[in-house]
């Protein structure tokens, strides 16, 4: 059953951000009582900022690459019926004598309105998109981002910023002022970009040092962001035949990043373009990029930061949404205002695909009894509780898309959601746990199984013992079995339905998961017990 009701009304907002490097587009839906989610994004290297930020001119040729890119991009966000389409401009623009000319040239030409944003409420931006996506704890964070032509920085501990600043220190712009001329770069070609930058961070340094202290690091841009893609091969996280994981929530750290800066440094242009990990577009600007953020992670004593791919353009739209359609806003919905941003993502995902509510509930309710009764068999911690739980309210949203191989379709679904908060390993086993609350259970051709590590095979193969239990308990989507009493002695498990109601049905399934419960756990047999209407106990095995 898929239990459909008629989606919310929804509306489509564009965000275009011209940046020193790169042009972006996205376009988000957004629902109320749901976190909004990018229905299309494009992104077109211009390198706007080439010349402008040591020339403080616009060339015609970049001018006329950018109006190129706007009016494909306007065009593109009409035909997805987006309205506003917003457009911001950040240090490229902000710092051509010839701006004025641009504006009014996009004006006329793409009937697009530009805000050039000043650096401060370019970190604000930034800071309303990292807020959120990340569970903060309370505890106080430094966000960086390193653009092209500048980098933010923002201390927060989720809430308004307590300190914000832009200081001109950008990939493109220390590519273009020291390593251009010698490929590879020398030596002292990157000394004298590490002395610059040191030089340019002194008093942000300084006043970040005294604003306190800070607990966690959140890198975002293009810049981090490629890096992190960048280490995965660099450190055998990849076996080089597979494109690189997505990077959000990956950890980053300068004992990782220095040796992966000096190898970059050692290699020419067209080596960088062809190294695994490493973002062809992106390869003349990435030992800038590197140099950069190794200095100030030394300069601020940071040993890690985590990263974080919400930023500037998803900024723009929720500041949109704030000040026109709070309504819209996922964090106004009364049933989501005591979740974490893990389990607001979910439920976002969750209405989208219109997913069966009161079962995917009722069903996560079973399984964290099942897991709890079972602790000492699977071993697992909070953490793996919930994957659990949010496989279990996942676990039909391929519905949406057919009855027929509906696991397999929320699989699909889950890998290409945006899950903010998450790391792609933990997509990853949350996906794999609902394409096998159903069917077969893992085999060799199944790739995206094969593709976790072993350690987290095990995982998700415990996991779905459990959650195949819990939903058989539900089969009806009746919640005809209100709870479950679920204890384990030696190897002996026994499940009790709690329920007055007749469950005959319910039980006659949980027997046919239990072998499969079984079979991933041999060294235990499981008993179910089936209350009688005179409140005695008929037993059923999985054997």
């Amino acid at each position: 059953m898929s239990g459909k009701t008629k989606a919310p009304a929804s509306r489509r907002i564009a965000a275009i951000d011209i940046g020193s490097n790169s042009l972006h587009l996205i376009v988000a839906e957004a629902r109320p009582g749901q976190r909004f989610h990018i229905v299309e994004r494009e992104k077109e290297m211009v390198r706007l900022a080439a010349g402008t930020l040591h020339t403080h001119h616009i060339s015609p040729s970049r001018m006329d690459a950018a109006i190129a890119t706007l009016r494909r991009f306007a065009a593109l966000a009409q035909a997805l019926d987006a309205s506003p389409i917003i457009v911001t401009a950040t240090s490229a623009v902000r710092e051509a004598w010839n701006r004025e000319v641009f504006l009014r040239r996009v004006e006329r030409e793409t009937g697009l309105q530009i805000e050039i944003l000043p650096g401060v409420e370019e970190a604000r931006l930034i800071a309303l998109a990292v807020n959120e996506v990340t569970d903060f704890k309370g505890e106080r964070a430094l966000i960086i981002d390193i653009g092209g032509g500048s980098t933010e920085f923002i201390l927060t501990r989720g809430e308004t910023p307590d300190y914000l600043t832009s200081v001109k220190l950008g990939a493109v712009r220390l590519h273009e002022q020291f390593l251009k001329k010698n490929d590879p770069p020398t030596k002292s070609d990157a000394e004298a970009l590490t002395t610059y930058v040191r030089s340019g961070l002194v008093r942000t340094v300084r006043e970040i040092k005294a604003s306190g202290k800070f607990r966690r690091v959140i890198g975002t841009s293009g810049s981090i962001l490629g890096l992190a893609a960048a280490l995965q091969p660099f450190s055998g996280d990849s076996d080089g035949k597979t494109p690189p994981r997505a990077v959000y929530g990956e950890k980053l750290s300068l004992k990782a990043l220095e040796p992966l800066n000096r190898q970059l440094q050692r290699m020419s242009l067209k080596e960088r373009r062809k190294a695994p990990g490493v973002d062809g577009r992106r390869a003349d600007i990435i030992v800038a990029g590197g140099l950069l953020l190794e200095t100030i992670l030394r300069e601020l004593d940071i040993a890690e930061l985590t990263t974080c791919d919400w930023s500037l353009r998803e900024g723009m739209i929720l500041n949109y949404l704030h000040e026109h359609a709070p309504e819209m806003l996922a964090a106004k919905a009364t049933e989501d205002a005591a979740a974490g941003v893990r389990m607001r993502s979910i439920l976002s995902v969750a209405r989208r695909y219109d997913y069966e509510a009161v079962h995917s509930h009722h069903t996560a309710k079973l399984a964290g009894r099942i897991f709890d009764g079972t602790k000492a068999l699977h071993g697992l911690g909070a953490v793996e509780r919930e994957w659990l739980e949010y496989a279990a309210l996942l676990h039909d949203i391929g519905y949406h898309i057919s009855h027929g191989s509906h696991h397999k379709h929320g699989m699909y679904l889950i890998r290409h959601a945006d899950l903010p908060g998450f790391h792609t390993e933990e997509v990853a086993v949350i996906a794999n746990l609902v394409r096998y609350h159903r069917g077969s259970l893992p085999k060799r051709k199944h790739e995206d199984f094969v593709r976790l590590s072993p350690s987290r095979q095990a995982t998700v193969l415990k996991l779905t013992a459990i959650l195949r239990l819990a939903d058989a308990f539900d089969r009806r989507h009746q919640g005809v079995v209100d709870d479950l009493d679920v204890r384990l002695r030696g190897k002996r498990m026994t499940v009790t339905p709690l329920t007055a109601k007749p469950c005959d049905l319910e039980v006659w399934c949980a027997a046919r998961a239990a072998e499969t419960f079984q079979g991933i756990f041999p060294n235990v047999e499981v008993e179910l017990r089936k209350p009688s209407a005179g409140g005695a106990s008929a037993t059923a095995t999985g054997r």
